[in-house]
Parts: structure tokens; C-alpha cells; sequence
């Protein structure tokens, strides 16, 4: 098979919660970790998505150069050569970006992709993941109101963080605290943004 088109990601998706199941979501840094996940995916007889993260993009870019536009989009393209291989359907995603990391890695992504999308293609990734944990609510609805629009113009999802991530998560680091979970107020501040 290959890689999910926007319309066979959104079938994925729907299929999931209509069964109530979720998919594997494995984040890749390396050629080796990319054919690892297809293998146990393939294994597993299991559809999932394959993820990159900053740190990821950075390293798949070459380890002296760090550029992470360069790193997501050699991960894309030669997971889309690779996952021809297999029997299963893979979406492909950006995971957990902060705010200081969104000029240098999604968004220039989400442009990239509306040019392909507008010379007929699909978007280079399914999804994207904005992660606002570390800064007030209404300033991290107003980013995802913005990239939600973006994502949907090229066909993809638009995954957020809302609240805290106790913890440390690529570089953003939530305190284990009262703070830590996400109260019904900012979820239905959340649906209403």
C-alpha cells in the first residue's frame, strides 16, 4: 500500500471512532526507526501513523545540520517510497510543535503543502500537531484557529494541546501540579474557539 491520501486518512479516522479503536502513533528519527515501525505495523497487521518531532526533523536533516524543514520533508519522502512496500496504510505527522518552533518547522510545512495542493497533490503530512501546553489558553486557541484554517486548505488534521504535559516533552517541560490536567472550562472554551 502507501501512504493515507487526505480522503483515505479521514476514512481512517472515522473508521476508528466508529469502532472505537485507536491507531498506533510512532515517532520516527532515522531511516532504521521509520522501516522498524512499517515492520511491526506490517507485523501487527495494523494500519497507524508515523510522526516526526522537531528533535526528529532536526536529526533527519543530518545531525551537523539541523534544519528542520528539510529533515520532515526528507522523512516524508522517502517514507512514502519505502511504505509501497508494505501491506498496511500509514498517515504521516508532525508531532508536538511550541510556538517558538512553528515558523521554522510548521508552518513553512503547511505553505510547502498548499503549493503541491494547488498543482493537484497532496499535502506532504495527514496531520500536524500544534502543542500550546506552555502558554495561556486564549493565546494557544488563537494559534490553532489560524493553523486549523491552514491544515484544512491542504486536506489535513489539525491536532492540539490543550493544558499542561507534566513532564518534559521536546524541550517543553509541565509541571506536576494542580495545574497539570485540563479542566472542563478550557475544553468547552477549546470547542467553542
Amino acid at each position: 500500500m502507501a501512504i493515507a491520501s487526505s480522503s483515505e486518512y479521514q476514512e481512517m479516522l472515522d473508521r476508528a471512532k466508529k469502532n472505537r479503536f485507536a491507531y498506533p502513533a510512532l515517532n520516527v528519527s532515522s531511516s532504521q526507526t521509520l522501516n522498524a515501525a512499517l515492520a511491526g505495523l506490517q507485523a501487527a497487521g495494523s494500519d497507524g501513523i508515523i510522526q516526526v518531532s522537531t528533535g526528529g526533523a532536526d536529526y533527519w536533516s543530518g545531525s551537523t545540520i539541523k534544519h528542520r524543514v528539510t529533515g520532515a520533508l526528507a522523512f516524508a519522502a522517502f517514507a512514502r517510497e519505502v511504505a509501497k512496500n508494505y501491506d498496511i496504510k500509514v498517515a504521516l505527522h508532525t508531532d508536538h510543535c511550541a510556538e517558538d518552533q512553528l515558523d521554522g518547522f510548521v508552518r513553512p510545512l503547511l505553505e510547502l503543502s498548499a503549493e503541491r495542493v494547488k498543482a493537484g497533490g497532496e499535502s506532504i503530512f495527514n496531520s500536524h500537531m500544534w502543542d500550546g501546553s506552555a502558554i495561556p489558553l486564549d493565546r494557544n486557541l488563537e494559534i490553532a484557529k489560524e493553523l486549523l484554517k491552514k491544515t484544512h486548505n491542504v486536506g489535513a488534521v489539525l491536532e492540539i494541546e490543550v493544558g499542561a504535559v507534566g513532564g518534559e516533552e521536546d524541550g517543553v517541560e509541565g509541571a506536576i501540579d494542580e495545574h497539570l490536567y485540563t479542566t472542563v472550562a478550557d475544553g468547552e472554551k477549546t470547542v467553542e474557539a
